[in-house]
């Protein structure tokens, strides 16, 4: 495992698809929850991170499901978020990617997704503790590090 030592992400949240597509639909079942949770972290001047996969298969979800235009608006924000220094993009690398694939080879019941596996690893080389998820693959990454939180703790 890669580990990164950046002391400025190890107090992010990790900001995952799931947690995005919830808060950008009002007909999501956790909607409110995700809108809840968005303006806690907001409220409580928490910093988050993703991944450059994360902000791919958002736009192309948005895309897909509303249009260009409300994928491209997404585009925009989160640009502005990073200009402002309340989200960190972390860009995929060859290194990653293969880390991923061992992990689910490691894992095989976990049966994860290359991208939840980019996320696990993601995660543990950042040495990230929080993770603002409604994927309940997710909850597996306690058993790779107990200091690792779920927001929402339960869904």
């Amino acid at each position: 495992m890669i580990l990164h030592n950046d002391a400025n992400l190890k107090q992010d949240i990790f900001l995952e698809q799931s947690a995005l597509m919830a808060f950008m639909n009002p007909e999501d079942p956790y909607y409110l929850k995700a809108r809840t949770i968005f303006f806690d972290i907001h409220d409580l001047d928490r910093r988050l991170a993703t991944t450059n996969y994360v902000i791919f298969e958002t736009h192309q979800w948005l895309r897909n499901h509303f249009d260009f235009a409300d994928a491209q608006f997404f585009l925009n924000t989160i640009d502005k978020a990073v200009q402002q220094g309340v989200l960190t993009v972390i860009p995929g690398s060859p290194e990653l990617e293969q880390e991923s694939k061992r992990l689910i080879l490691d894992f095989p019941k976990s049966q994860f997704s290359l991208n939840e596996a980019m996320t696990a690893v993601v995660m543990l080389s950042y040495q990230l503790k929080r993770i603002f998820t409604f994927n309940p693959n997710y909850a597996f990454l306690t058993t790779l590090d107990r200091e690792i939180r779920l927001l929402p703790s339960m869904w």
